[in-house]
């Protein structure tokens, strides 16, 4: 699945709408920041809902995802960093070549935050060739690129202790959590009009 935030457009997508659907993908819109990702099997996505105390601190919150998936990684053996002025977590494949591991966008509203991150585990990275991600040319990697063997779980274990140390939060394990009821969604949350883009391309 390809998402594209506010800022972000179609014209970002390589692959053709009947390309991408062959491959079983679909293209929704959503109200998060940044452009364009994708998201599949393999994948760590993490959706933390905060109350920020300082509800206007969006880049400090931002840093601090940052942060703690870079704490993360190096728990793993790999040397995760920032970049000036490109949001997200990258690696450096050899001296001079970056690739971005793990991408962030976000939403503040009212001060309790929504969507996230999404860190290559084991990613089949092909996915990315069929866009631009982020809307600029870049390098993409995982883990598993890098040589680290690891299962999402393994490593989601890993960045809940490094994002509730990030976030001055205490971390609480819950065995089982029941899934959503339909009645518990707003009407007019965004997942109720969220629109697969790519239905309507092909559709006209």
């Amino acid at each position: 699945m390809y998402t594209i935030g506010r800022r972000g457009t179609t014209g970002n997508l390589v692959a053709s709408p009947s390309e991408l659907r062959a491959h079983g993908a679909s293209v929704y819109r959503v109200d998060r920041g940044g452009d364009i990702t994708y998201h599949g099997p393999g994948q760590l996505v993490g959706y933390p809902i905060v109350s920020l105390e300082d509800a206007s601190d969006l880049v400090g919150y931002v840093r601090a995802l940052e942060g703690a998936l870079i704490d993360a990684l190096a728990g793993c053996g790999v040397e995760g960093r920032r970049v000036d002025r490109k949001t997200g977590v990258w690696v450096d494949l050899a001296p001079g070549r970056i690739a971005k591991i793990a991408a962030i966008g976000v939403r503040v509203s009212r001060g309790v935050t929504t969507h996230g991150f999404a860190l290559n585990v084991s990613t089949d990275l092909d996915a990315f060739a069929r866009m631009i991600p982020c809307g600029f040319a870049h390098e993409v990697a995982s883990l598993e690129r890098l040589g680290v063997r690891a299962t999402v779980d393994e490593v989601g274990e890993r960045v809940a202790l490094t994002l509730s140390a990030r976030l001055g939060r205490v971390l609480r394990w819950e065995d089982a959590i029941a899934p959503v009821r339909d009645g518990e969604v707003p009407a007019d949350a965004p997942v109720r009009s969220a629109e697969d883009l790519l239905a309507e391309a092909l559709a006209s």
